[in-house]
């Protein structure tokens, strides 16, 4: 049971954790790739 509450605790870490690396991540390819934003744009309008 021990395993369990120890990644009931980790999960929420995790997941916060991996939201701001996935976020981190989108804004330096916006930083780096300009373009990508606008494709990303031009494909979802269309």
């Amino acid at each position: 049971m021990q395993h369990v509450f120890k990644y009931l605790t980790l999960a929420p870490v995790m997941a916060t954790f991996t939201m701001v690396a996935l976020s981190v991540v989108l804004i330096m390819l916006q930083i780096w790739f300009p373009g990508l934003q606008y494709g990303t744009c031009l494909l979802y309008t269309s």
